[in-house]
């Protein structure tokens, strides 16, 4: 029992956290300029849980968590990292699979990042990943910005 607590009180953090984050305007007026990066370690479960229970305030969400790259990424031991971004157009367009860490930063994380960018203005960055690839991720985006 004391388990389950500890992660509903830790799921309830993160939804608190994406909330203020959201209330304060950093995805946007609407809540449509966002780019998740996700992988599958107990961190990124717990990201997932968590912008999956607030995915009506986050425009196109719902959509791309039900789109066929998640499904993939969530059943496939191929794919370790998935980054979903906001925004138009279709949900295989803003899904985009990485199978490591090297092709994350160097394919993924890159194009996710240019599509993010095409509406202009910043895009608030949700990671839900473990803490070795936390530090090479926010690296690789300041670098892109």
């Amino acid at each position: 029992m004391g388990e389950a607590k500890r992660k509903n009180a830790q799921l309830k953090q993160k939804q608190d956290t994406l909330q203020r984050r959201l209330a304060a305007g950093e995805f946007g007026p609407d809540g449509a300029r966002y780019c998740i990066v996700l992988d599958k370690s107990e961190a990124g479960r717990g990201v997932l849980l968590a912008v999956r229970a607030l995915a009506p305030r986050f425009p196109g969400l719902a959509e791309l968590l039900a789109a066929e790259p998640v499904q993939v990424w969530e059943a496939s031991s191929l794919f370790r990292f998935v980054a979903l971004v906001g925004g138009p157009g279709k949900a295989e367009e803003r899904s985009f699979l990485g199978a490591d860490l090297d092709r994350l930063l160097g394919d993924t994380l890159p194009r996710a990042l240019r599509r993010a960018a095409r509406e202009g203005g910043s895009v608030g960055m949700v990671l839900g990943v473990d803490g070795d690839a936390e530090a090479a991720i926010q690296a690789a985006i300041a670098a892109a910005r």
